[in-house]
Order: structure tokens, then sequence, then C-alpha cells
């Protein structure tokens, strides 16, 4: 028989909505691999133990709705869980697939996919759970919000506690749920928050905790491991690179032994190609050198001449990747591989992995590169879209950060002494986004998680 020990949040969140009966609102808000998935399944067994026997006052079962923002993300996520201490315990249930509803006892537990506010209707429940609240675009979040409070109303027989609705998700910021509960106090809405930080849970390994407080600043670490809610979007691409900390005052160009390997990131222009050359010491990452060629055909010519007995890795916009016949004659010649993968890496996570190895001191520019250092200052974000401003001609800022996050995603998923880096950054969004079920800029066709991307010859 295995006792498990509930978290303190997980705790307060399951026992809240019966003792507090006169709130309708609950919110358990957590650091990355808090423990909140857990939680949510175990708060709701807790309420089909509670609304089990009930019956509403027209007669029919409890029903309870169990949200997530796609069925294919609450089946590799809470479903699961929810069926597997189902069945350690014994307990007797019936899962109908077509239907998308679980059965145990005579309470109905009803899946509802709630990335579109327009499908959620048609629903009369007693209560409500929905994952991952702040994965929503902020005005869907707002709009379901509002879709499932329509849809909690189901009235059991002889019941003090009223229909509710219980969230739990990731602190993302000033997000949809922030706006949410700022809604709520401004109209006067009675709610709970309990928070769940990172490193109360006693369940992950020690060494995968630390490596998360020491690579999130301040701001980050009250974000994304503590639960609060705290802007963390400074509209700059790369924030946590400071040139106190991490640009060299001296060049590492001319002190390269000929033993290590040389790795060049490669962006693709019409007129002007940029690329980045790094090496790797003592589980860091520096940049050596940056490049500007008129015709890309012509840089395996230098590099070469550059590194004359260095093994070198190429690593290439992967945009461009039909075109690399082109170069198949100059690579060989100058025994360059190609460091080749499907698609580039998704441009969120790869840059979120930069500024990790910045701010983790992991990742460092030496005085020969001065231009990057420019462009990691400049680059800011689209207003818009939040995403990297793409820049016009041969100045623009993007050319080189472009080639810069080419080389270091590749590295971080190669090299096994930055496995610790992967593991908290590109490593668990890969892993989210394939939970969730939605498409993933990336290149899934590796052996394992080291092994993201195929080293291979011309």
């Amino acid at each position: 028989m295995i006792i498990k020990k509930s978290l303190p949040h997980q705790a307060a969140f399951l026992q809240a909505p019966y003792i507090f009966k006169d709130i309708r609102f609950f919110f358990d808000i957590c650091g990355y691999a808090a423990g909140k998935t857990s939680c949510l399944g175990d708060s709701i067994l807790k309420a089909v133990d509670y609304f089990q026997g009930k019956k509403d006052k027209e007669g029919k079962n409890p029903k309870i709705g169990v949200c997530g923002i796609t069925l294919t993300f609450l089946q590799k996520t809470l479903t699961g869980s929810l069926e597997q201490t189902l069945r350690n315990t014994k307990s007797a249930y019936r899962f109908d697939k077509k239907a998308n509803i679980i059965y145990i006892g005579n309470v109905e537990l009803i899946l509802i996919p709630i990335e579109n506010e327009a499908d959620i209707f048609g629903y009369d429940l007693a209560c409500c759970f929905v994952d991952e609240l702040d994965e929503l675009p902020t005005y869907v979040c707002i709009a379901v919000v509002k879709a499932l409070n329509d849809r909690c109303r189901q009235a059991i027989k002889d019941e003090e506690r009223s229909p509710f609705l219980a969230f739990t998700t990731t602190s993302q910021g000033l997000k949809g749920t922030y706006q949410t509960i700022m809604n709520f106090r401004k109209i006067g809405m009675s709610y709970m928050i309990v928070r769940g930080r990172t490193r109360d849970n006693i369940y992950l390994q020690k060494e995968y905790v630390e490596a998360m407080y020491k690579m999130y600043n301040e701001k980050e670490t009250k974000c994304l491991l503590e639960g609060e809610f705290v802007s963390i979007d400074s509209g700059l691409v790369f924030p946590d690179y400071n040139p106190a900390f991490n640009k060299l005052n001296i060049d590492m160009y001319d002190n390269i032994e000929e033993t290590e390997t040389v790795y060049i990131g490669q962006d693709f222009n019409r007129g002007f190609n940029k690329a980045v050359a790094c090496v790797v010491r003592n589980k860091n990452v520096y940049v050596i050198k940056t490049y500007s060629f008129e015709d890309a055909r012509s840089a395996p010519e230098v590099f070469r001449y550059d590194f004359p007995y260095n093994s070198i890795i190429w690593v290439p916009d992967m945009t461009y990747k039909d075109h690399f016949g082109d170069f198949a004659r100059e690579l060989k010649a100058y025994k360059i591989r190609i460091a080749y993968r499907k698609c580039n890496p998704n441009i969120v996570s790869r840059n979120f992995a930069i500024n990790k190895m910045f701010y983790a001191r992991r990742l460092f520019i030496c005085d020969f590169a001065s231009d990057l250092d420019n462009a990691l200052l400049t680059h800011q974000k689209d207003p818009k879209t939040g995403l990297p401003m793409k820049g016009q001609g041969e100045s623009a800022p993007d050319h080189l950060t472009d080639s810069l996050a080419y080389v270091v995603a590749h590295l971080i998923g190669w090299r096994r002494e930055l496995k610790d880096v992967y593991d908290v950054t590109m490593g668990r969004a890969l892993k989210r986004h394939k939970e969730i079920g939605d498409d993933y800029e990336d290149d899934e066709g590796g052996v394992n998680a080291i092994d993201i991307t195929e080293e291979v010859p011309v």
C-alpha cells in the first residue's frame, strides 16, 4: 500500500470548496512542476466522493466538468492519472470514450475542451475543474471563465455547497488568470487563491529544482516558480544578457585547441549571410567570432581557413534546407559536417534557453564578436505579437541573434554537459507541447532528450 503525502497547496486546494461554501471560485496557481496536475486529480476524486449517492432537484445524477485546453491534452495528463488512481484503489468506473464521460458510481465526469469558448454549451454542472487556464490567450481565457460560470448551475438536493469552479494553472505573468482575478476584485466577486511553489514539491529531484532556481532571475522565480503575479516581459528578446557578466574583454580565437570542436550557426539573407562561431568549455558556451558573407557559398572556405585543424559542425537555418545542395561540394572539400534537423527549433523556447544560459553565466561573448553584443542589447519584441521583430537590412539585430539561436539550441540538445539546461528549458517546453497536443515547431525525431539533432557528413 502506498500512502501519498499531500503538499501544502494540494491539501488546501482539495479541502477549500467544502470549508468555504460561500465562495464560488478557487484558484491553485503554481510554479513549474509544483504538483498542480496531481492536485487537480485528487480534488476531482474528492468531489466524486462528496457528491456520491446524491441527486439534483430534478432527480438527475451529479455532473462534474473536467476541462482542459484540448481533449488530447486531458488524455495525456489528467485522465490518465485519474484512471491509474482508480485502478490502484480498485475503484469501479466506466470510461465512455465516444461521449468523453467517466462514470464513477452515480457521478459523471464530463471531459470538456475549452480552446474555443463557443463550444462550451449544453452542460449543467455541479462543479467544474479546469487545468492550465493561463495556456489560453488572455481574451479566450476571460471568455472561457464566463462560459463555464454559466454552466455551473446544477443544484444538488439538500446540499449546502452551491456549484463552484476550481482552476489550476502554472503562473505565466499578467495573463488571463490575473486579468480574471482583477475583474473579480473590481466587481466584488469572492474567490480564493492557493499558491504552490516549485521548491515545496518533495517528489522532485533536488538537482532539478536547484537548476531552475539558479537559472531564473528574481522576477521569473517569483512568477514561474513561486506562482505569483509578476510581469516578466521587458520588451527585449534577450533581457538576461548583461555585458557586465556575459561579455568578455578577451579573445579566445587565437587560443582554440586543435582538439576542440567549433560549432557555427548560420543565417541566410540575400546579399548578407550572418554566422557565429562557438566552442564549449567547462560546461559553458563561448562565442568566439562572427561572420558576414555576401555569398554564403564562400563560408566553408573561410571557416576552414580560420580553424584549419578543428572539427567543424555547421548549424544552418533550416528554412534554407532546399538549397543545401548548393554547398555540398564546398562542405565536402573542407570536411565540414551539417547539424541537420527537420526544422528550426521553436522561437520562444530557444530564446528562453539562451536567456537562461546568460543568466546562469553559461554563455559568453568574446570581444571579437562585439557586433553580436550590440544585437543582443537592441533586439526587441513586436508589441503586437510578442515575438522577436524581424528587421530589414544587414544591420538588423535578428540576423546575428538567429545565428546564435540555431547553434545554442543545437548545443543544448547535443552536448551532455549542457543537459541540465535542456531539461529545464527546451526539453520542458517540448514535453509540455506534446502533452497539450498542439503543433510545435521543433524536431522530435531524436533518439533521446540529448540526441535531438543529427550531425551528418556531406
